[in-house]
């Protein structure tokens, strides 16, 4: 029972820190949260990116390099 009585205190010194009134606290922490979603979708499509970019390169490599083996 002592944990979550910790980490509620812990939250509300963090959030005190940041903001002295607690009636902007929600505000607060929802236009984290939407930067949150907003870095995480980034992420994601860059990666997808990034995943077809390493894909059309072995690809090309690959062809490159049958192309240039011998056929017997």
């Amino acid at each position: 029972m002592r944990t979550p009585v910790i980490l509620a205190a812990g939250a509300v010194a963090w959030m005190a820190t940041r903001e002295r009134n607690p009636m902007r606290w929600p505000a607060l922490l929802r236009n984290d949260a939407q930067g949150l979603v907003r870095d995480v979708r980034e992420a994601v499509v860059d990666g997808a990116r990034a995943g077809v970019r390493a894909e059309t390169a072995f690809d090309n490599d690959l062809a490159e390099a049958r192309s240039r083996a011998r056929s017997w």
